[in-house]
């Protein structure tokens, strides 16, 4: 089951963040390792970035207006909870590329395609069979942000 975030709360004064779930559960992310470790997230060390957190999609992720930086809820839920994973370095679930191929409406075969993947390796990252590598979630959040600004598939 996706996990949805129903509100977000910035303290920037220790760069956290506290999530509230739509199942009623809340977790804080403490964001000050992220930070430093990932040139791309540098932006969110000013206070005045960091309170402008938001719920986007739904629930389904957090962003950042005004930046390129967002986090999926799913990703946020399993790293609070990491016993829930299946595969313990995982990243994107069978579930998120369930949802992510039904967003472009795409078959197991056009999912692959875009790709690059036999259809029988897409075919066993959606039904939970392997992990899906982090280059895959990587192309697939890629895809997803291409999308944003244009249709995914050009006729």
């Amino acid at each position: 089951m996706p996990h949805r975030i129903a509100r977000v709360e910035a303290h920037p004064e220790d760069l956290r963040l506290t999530l509230r779930w739509k199942n009623g559960t809340t977790t804080v992310k403490d964001m000050r390792k992220d930070i430093a470790r990932r040139a791309m997230l540098a932006a969110l060390s000013a206070p005045q970035v960091f309170r402008r957190v938001r719920v986007l999609d739904d629930g389904y992720s957090i962003g950042w207006p005004g930046t390129a930086i967002d986090f999926a809820a799913d990703a946020l839920w399993l790293e609070a909870h990491p016993r829930e994973r299946i595969f313990p370095d995982e990243v994107m679930t069978s579930v998120d590329f369930k949802r992510w191929m039904h967003a472009y409406g795409l078959s197991l075969a056009t999912a692959a395609e875009l790709l690059g993947l036999s259809r029988r390796t897409v075919a066993y990252y959606a039904s939970g069979g392997r992990r899906i590598p982090r280059v895959v979630f990587l192309a697939c959040m890629a895809l997803l942000a291409g999308a944003r600004r244009k249709p995914p598939l050009a006729a």
